[in-house]
């Protein structure tokens, strides 16, 4: 695909070709109207930097010298005609390069800002690595706040010495709030998960420790997993969604004891699950079994299914991400994260 010029250049162009026009009316009618050469800086203003805008603003003040004399008012610079052409444009000139440099100083600001922001998402979703010890790893985030990379969904894969450990959630609540306990849940996770022996005890570690910093109203669902090295698979499910596993081209909904959500829950239980080589097990959170169309339907599970069975972890989320769109028709409401685990041989 071609790339698109830059924004500023398109102004000097549009402005340019603003400047020709009383010119080309002048040739075709004999009569040159003076006060549309005053927008053509204000257009420039609009996209590009203070120079590009000083630029037109000059071109502009000369033009507009240039037909005031053609109107023969420049006989005397004390003629009040001459002033009253020059002085608006002039002005309107000085305005247009200010506007711009204001302009162009907020840009970078925002820019800053973003850049930081973004740094900052990323170390609390650090991107996760393919595979870890013969288990391949795909995951996926979307926020329903517009301009933000995360909400107060949550996930983490860490290797430890009792296998890999995992961890999906979904804090109660959205905006800043969020994103400040899921960074206390993702951080308590982070410690407890490498010295911790027993799952169990890793959401009880977690549990405790977000306690601090919850409102009265504040919950975190999640489900905690670990697959030890032998491959057997071992959940705690805090009132959240269930893990659903593909195998042979079907789903199933790994279910067993269900506690109480983190912040809640002041005992933690597990159960475990039987995977193969080749199955693959999703952990999602509400913005995946919520979506719903304009007719108020979730997303049918064969749909699920289906793009579960593509070649690769990466591309079955990619395509699950798009069946959600096409579902949703792009109206997201919920955030949603997506962690897609394939046991290997």
């Amino acid at each position: 695909m071609r790339s698109r010029p830059p924004a500023g250049h398109v102004a000097m162009a549009v402005a340019v070709l603003w400047l020709l026009l009383p010119c080309v009316l002048a040739a075709m009618s004999g009569q040159i109207v003076i006060s549309l050469f005053i927008v053509a800086p204000l257009i420039v203003a609009t996209a590009a930097d203070e120079r590009r805008t000083a630029i037109i603003a000059g071109a502009t003040i000369v033009l507009t010298i240039a037909a005031v004399a053609w109107h023969g008012h420049v006989e005397h610079v004390e003629n009040a005609i001459y002033w009253f052409r020059v002085t608006p444009v002039c002005a309107m000139g000085l305005l247009a390069v200010v506007q711009s440099g204001v302009g162009c100083r907020r840009e970078e600001r925002l820019a800053r800002m973003t850049a930081i922001a973004q740094a900052s998402q990323v170390a609390l979703l650090p991107p996760l690595p393919p595979e870890i010890t013969g288990i391949s790893i795909a995951a996926r985030y979307r926020s329903a706040t517009p301009g933000a990379w995360v909400g107060g969904d949550l996930y983490e894969v860490i290797p430890t010495g009792n296998g890999i450990r995992v961890i999906i959630g979904d804090v109660r609540g959205k905006g800043l709030d969020a994103i400040l306990l899921a960074r206390q849940v993702l951080s308590a996770f982070r410690r407890s998960a490498v010295a911790t022996p027993v799952l169990e005890h890793v959401a009880g570690e977690v549990n405790l420790a977000i306690l601090p910093y919850l409102g009265e109203e504040d919950f975190v669902t999640a489900v905690l997993a670990q697959i030890a090295p032998s491959g057997e698979l071992t959940v705690v499910n805090c009132g959240h969604h269930p893990p659903l596993l593909h195998h042979g081209g079907g789903l199933r909904s790994l279910t067993g004891t269900t506690v109480l959500p983190l912040g809640l829950a002041d005992d933690f239980t597990a159960f475990t699950a039987s995977w193969q080589p080749g199955d693959r097990l999703l952990l999602y959170t509400d913005g995946l079994v919520e979506s719903r169309n304009q007719h108020g339907d979730f997303l049918p599970e064969g749909r699920i299914a289906t793009a579960l069975a593509a070649a690769d972890c990466d591309q079955a989320l990619d395509t699950l991400m798009t069946a959600v769109h096409r579902h949703t028709g792009g109206h997201s409401h919920d955030d949603m994260a997506l962690l897609l685990l394939e046991y290997g041989a």
